[in-house]
């Protein structure tokens, strides 16, 4: 090509208005939104990865119940492979009752063939999320950003499974049974999953209520504060235990734990013909 050809191409002036549609951008698409109309309607589940000793890195397994806005799975994994996500959710399933839809990534554990032989028995559909898009399950990646930031990193160092799973059965309680959520309009998760009326206090309020309960969380350092009149169906206080048992069957309000008998939470993967 001449000289003066590529002169001529570079000094050639530019256009003044741009072809049409040539800057627009095309909108994101608006996020779907999940609807749920009742508890245990749909829960969503993710993993995330701690250190123990600072140096070791250990899977915890997070579920959470869109509806109240509970967390109804906090637990430690002995392993990263499917058959320990199978046996926490399996109890956990055992513990809660059967749901409707259950929303997770699409990760390995959570379509491998073991998980979904898992969703089939309890009759459970599942939905997934956007491969490796952050936000695709954003209510359990939000709890997630709590127990990380807001929680175990006031811990200096987490001394091994049984004082992780004794700070993930804090956390339960805290998030549930403390912690108001501005979804729910200031109101706890516990109440919302079990039914009961909140009332949203007035922003003129001058004074505070005088049955206000306190709680310190001593690994953490939290203090912790809610209204101590909280009443369940049949007019009795609610008052959550002090030391929450290590075990799947504590009733319907607590946290899920590996079975106390498992003292480093060891049981092995179910294997599933």
């Amino acid at each position: 090509m001449a000289a003066s050809t590529v002169r001529n191409i570079l000094l050639q002036p530019k256009p003044k208005n741009a072809p049409a549609g040539a800057n627009i951008k095309a909108a994101p698409a608006a996020p779907r939104e999940i609807v749920a109309r009742y508890p245990n309607h749909v829960w969503s589940v993710d993993r995330t990865r701690v250190l123990r000793w600072g140096l070791w890195p250990t899977w915890v397994l997070v579920a959470i119940d869109h509806f109240s806005r509970k967390v109804v799975a906090c637990c430690p994994l002995e392993g990263p492979n499917a058959g320990w996500v199978v046996g926490a959710m399996e109890d956990v399933f055992a513990q809660h009752g059967a749901l409707r839809h259950l929303i997770s990534d699409q990760e390995g554990v959570f379509s491998s063939d073991a998980f979904q032989d898992l969703l089939i028995r309890w009759d459970v559909k599942q939905r997934f999320g956007a491969v490796g898009k952050h936000g695709s399950i954003a209510v359990t990646e939000r709890v997630i950003l709590t127990l990380k930031y807001e929680w175990l990193e006031r811990v200096p160092v987490i001394r091994g499974l049984d004082h992780l799973g004794q700070l993930l059965i804090d956390f339960v309680i805290y998030y549930n049974d403390y912690r108001g959520h501005a979804a729910l309009g200031g109101a706890l998760p516990s109440l919302i999953h079990r039914g009961e009326q909140w009332t949203r206090p007035e922003k003129s309020a001058k004074t505070l209520p005088p049955n206000i309960e306190r709680r310190v969380f001593p690994d953490t350092q939290v203090t912790a504060y809610r209204l101590a009149a909280h009443l369940s169906a049949n007019g009795s206080a609610l008052l959550e235990p002090e030391q929450p048992l290590l075990t799947s069957k504590t009733g319907p309000s607590a946290p899920w734990i590996a079975p106390s008998e498992q003292r480093r939470f060891g049981r092995p993967p179910r294997r599933h013909s």
